[in-house]
């Protein structure tokens, strides 16, 4: 499927890529989910798969360095709104906004 070469590249290569245009962000958003959906199973690293909201993102121009490019984030103390997060003991609730808790 889609840029075999994905993993030849590092995060500021594939936004160079973008940046000259000689692949477009969505064609990166799906090389990455490909490698998730293939690797997952036996590594069990993406928890919250939010493909669509990358998909949509993939959409719209954004600036700066890593323009373009898919990023995980990663599940400790890393909080976006509206996803969820099997990361905060009770230790940490007490400082989570209530917008973002989902237990």
């Amino acid at each position: 499927m889609g840029f075999a070469e994905y993993s030849n590249y590092d995060g500021l290569g594939l936004a160079e890529l973008v940046n000259k245009k000689e692949i477009k962000p969505i064609e990166l958003i799906e090389a990455a989910i490909e490698r998730i959906e293939r690797h997952n199973p036996q590594i069990n690293a993406v928890v919250f798969k939010a493909f669509d909201e990358a998909r949509a993102m993939a959409k719209t121009r954004h600036s700066g360095p890593f323009a373009g490019v898919p990023m995980l984030l990663k599940d400790i103390l890393g909080f976006k709104k509206g996803w969820q997060t099997g990361t905060a003991p009770a230790l940490y609730r007490r400082y989570l906004r209530p917008s973002i808790q989902r237990w």
